[in-house]
C-alpha cells in the first residue's frame, strides 16, 4: 500500500473516531433532531392560523405574555400557549409534545384541569374571545387539539362593536385624548342604561350573564355589566381585564400610570343606593375598605393590583 493510500486510511479513521465521539457526547442533540425530522415527515407540525386572529388584546400585562414559540418545553410553556391561542382569538389550534419532554402530555392535562388558572384566562382576554367551554384533547400523548367555545357569536360581537362605536361618538369622546370624565361618562351610561336582573336566581337567564344581554333586553347581573364596560374600554385602548371573587366579578383599568377598580353593578341604583361613584376607579385598598365579602379576591393571582 502506498504511502500515500495510508495517510488517507488513517485521517479517515481520525474524522470517522472524531464524528463517533461527537455523536456520543451529542447523543441526546441528535436523537432530537432525528425526532424531530421524523415528526416533519409525519406531519407533526405547528400550523399559526394568523388569518383567525380577532379582537386581540396588544397590552403587556404581568400575569400573562404571548409567545410564538409553540414548542413546549415545560408545564409554563404549556400554560403561555392556552393564553396566547385564547388572546389570539383562534377558533382552534394544535400543537406537539416532542419526544424530549417526557412529561408533557401529563403537564398538559394539568393545565387543562387547573380550572382557576384557565378561568383566569378568560378574565384577561377581550370578551369577545372569552370561553364558555375550552377544550382540550390529547392524541396518544403527542398531538394538543385545543378548540374554543366562545360565549360571544361573531354576529353579536359585530353587533356590540357597532353598538359601542356610536355610544362612544354620540358621548364625544375623543379616543386620541381619553380623561377620567370620559371613563365615567361610559359608566354612568351603563347605569343609566342596565338595569340588574333580580330575577335572575329564578330564571339563571344566559343572556344577563353577557354583554349582549345586557344591551339588548336592558338588564344584566355583574358578568353582563362587567363584559360591556371591558368592551368599551378596549375600543377606547384602555389596558384592562377582569377581576373576579367567588361571588363577584367587576372590572380593573389602567389609567394615567396606575390601576384602579370599577365596579359598575355596585354603583347601580338598583345595588347600591349610597353613591353612584363609590365603585369608581378605586383603588384596592380602598375597594376592600368598602366591602370585603363579595370583592375578596385572590389578590396575588392578579399581579397588577399587588
Amino acid at each position: 500500500m502506498s504511502r500515500t493510500k495510508k495517510l488517507v486510511n488513517i485521517l479517515f479513521s481520525l474524522i470517522t473516531l472524531f464524528v463517533f465521539y461527537l455523536l456520543i457526547n451529542n447523543q441526546e442533540i441528535v436523537i432530537n433532531k432525528v425526532n424531530r425530522f421524523i415528526d416533519k415527515v409525519n406531519g407533526y407540525e405547528v400550523v399559526i392560523p394568523k388569518e383567525q386572529t380577532k379582537n386581540k388584546r396588544n397590552y403587556h400585562y404581568k400575569a400573562f405574555k404571548e409567545t410564538e414559540n409553540f414548542e413546549p418545553k415545560n408545564i409554563n410553556d404549556i400554560k403561555t400557549i392556552y393564553y396566547t391561542v385564547l388572546n389570539e382569538g383562534w377558533d382552534d389550534f394544535t400543537f406537539y409534545c416532542r419526544s424530549e419532554y417526557k412529561n408533557c402530555a401529563d403537564d398538559v392535562r394539568k393545565v387543562a384541569d387547573d380550572s382557576e388558572y384557565v378561568s383566569l384566562i378568560n378574565n384577561y382576554v377581550s370578551p369577545f374571545n372569552s370561553y364558555k367551554k375550552y377544550n382540550t384533547l390529547v392524541t396518544g400523548n403527542k398531538e394538543v387539539y385545543l378548540s374554543i367555545d366562545k360565549v360571544y357569536t361573531e354576529e353579536q360581537t359585530e353587533y356590540l362593536l357597532n353598538y359601542f362605536n356610536n355610544v362612544i361618538s354620540n358621548l364625544k369622546i375623543n379616543k386620541n385624548n381619553i380623561t377620567k370624565e370620559d371613563i365615567r361618562k361610559i359608566h354612568h351610561y351603563l347605569l343609566n342604561y342596565i338595569s340588574y336582573d333580580d330575577d335572575y336566581i329564578k330564571t339563571n337567564n344566559e343572556g344577563s350573564t353577557t354583554a349582549y344581554g345586557a344591551i339588548t333586553a336592558n338588564k344584566a347581573i355583574c358578568g353582563g355589566y362587567t363584559d360591556a364596560f371591558s368592551i368599551a374600554m378596549d375600543i377606547l385602548n384602555i389596558p384592562n381585564f377582569k377581576v373576579s371573587s367567588e361571588e363577584h366579578i367587576w372590572n380593573a383599568i389602567y389609567f394615567n400610570n396606575s390601576w384602579y377598580h370599577v365596579d359598575v353593578t355596585w354603583d347601580d341604583d338598583e345595588v347600591n343606593k349610597n353613591n353612584i361613584n363609590n365603585f369608581f376607579m378605586i383603588n384596592t385598598d380602598s375597594l376592600l375598605k368598602k366591602d370585603k365579602k363579595d370583592h375578596n379576591f385572590n389578590i396575588s393571582l392578579y399581579k397588577e393590583l399587588y
